[in-house]
């Protein structure tokens, strides 16, 4: 499992230019409508660990708000040379008319690297970002959100959207009905959504890679062994049994919103393998209305360098035409 904390090491480190937290007309709303015990304001990240709200300069949310889940050990903002944040994503969308009124994050888990490979889609994580959606819903006023989610935070995103029951280490739980009708655009950046190959005879080991809830992706599928990164594989596959959550999150129907995004790198870092995972890539959600694929750009970097892209698939709903290349920082 070393590899998986290659999540840690970004490709290219950008300096922060956001600053947060939430603004003080958002947190008085949540004060005053039960959502203290959820933390969104993240104040153990100093101002870095949440984004969003509404203020006398921006008094109201005039588009689809767009609600931002980071992955493992990153945070909603720049914190550290590690954990990047959407910086870069905010900062081009305010560039293109949003305001905080229209744009919103929290933190979830820490930015420990030592703890990268203790969390899983449990409970707890699952029903306070659904909690987090919900509240930007009825704060802001608008029937429907856009959500760009990256690596761990894209099947984070895709349960908490789909709903239905959790099996997870911190026990049981019920998400609730589908969300799909209260969100426009889904945007899954580098997910493992059918589980990382470095996952493979991991056992219980590392916890993310849990066979229940965790990112496994199967150690076998037909007469192939331990060599899901393979491609092509030297035997066919018919299909492998992976990770119970997400093969329940791939095989629901329903999907997570109106329009649904995948975009990944061959390149990349962390997931490796050119994003293949038993002979088809792992970052593509099954219910993808198209995707995107970067040949050059590693793990972070389909975060920090795509912004233009990013906006284009939640605003304009369309793929990009475009080869790799950085967006530029504004400011």
């Amino acid at each position: 499992m070393r590899s998986y904390l290659l999540l840690l090491l970004p490709a290219a480190v950008l300096a922060g230019s956001v600053v947060g937290p939430i603004t003080d007309d958002f947190k008085n709303w949540l004060n005053s409508n039960n959502y203290v015990a959820d933390d969104f304001q993240r104040e153990d990240h100093g101002t870095q660990g949440s984004y969003g709200g509404k203020s006398s300069a921006n008094p109201k949310s005039t588009k689809t708000p767009v609600i931002f889940i980071h992955g493992n050990s990153d945070s909603a903002l720049s914190s550290s040379m590690t954990a990047t944040g959407w910086d870069n994503t905010i900062t081009y969308f305010l560039s293109k008319g949003y305001t905080t009124a229209d744009l919103y994050a929290t933190s979830w888990g820490d930015t420990n690297a030592l703890n990268a490979e203790t969390r899983t889609h449990n409970c707890k994580d699952v029903l306070r970002l659904r909690r987090f959606v919900e509240a930007v819903l009825k704060y802001t006023g608008q029937k429907k959100v856009s959500l760009i989610t990256h690596s761990m935070g894209v099947t984070l995103g895709r349960k908490l959207i789909k709903g239905g029951p959790i099996n997870a280490v911190d026990g049981n739980c019920d998400v609730g009905a589908s969300m799909q009708k209260s969100v426009d655009v889904f945007l899954g950046l580098s997910g493992g959504n059918y589980g990382l190959c470095t996952c493979e005879a991991s056992g219980s080991l590392a916890p993310t890679c849990r066979h229940d809830n965790g990112l496994w992706a199967g150690d076998s599928c037909g007469l192939n062994y331990y060599d899901c990164g393979l491609s092509p594989l030297p035997w066919p596959c018919s299909g492998p049994t992976y990770s119970k959550f997400l093969t329940d999150l791939n095989q629901d129907p329903g999907r997570e919103a109106a329009y649904v995004f995948s975009a990944w790198s061959q390149a990349d870092d962390l997931i490796l393998f050119g994003d293949m995972v038993w002979g088809r890539p792992t970052s593509l959600i099954p219910s993808s209305t198209g995707y995107k694929i970067y040949s050059t750009y590693g793990h972070m970097a389909t975060k920090e360098l795509t912004a233009n892209d990013q906006y284009d698939m939640v605003v304009n709903k369309k793929v990009p035409n475009t080869t790799d290349h950085p967006t530029q920082k504004i400011g």
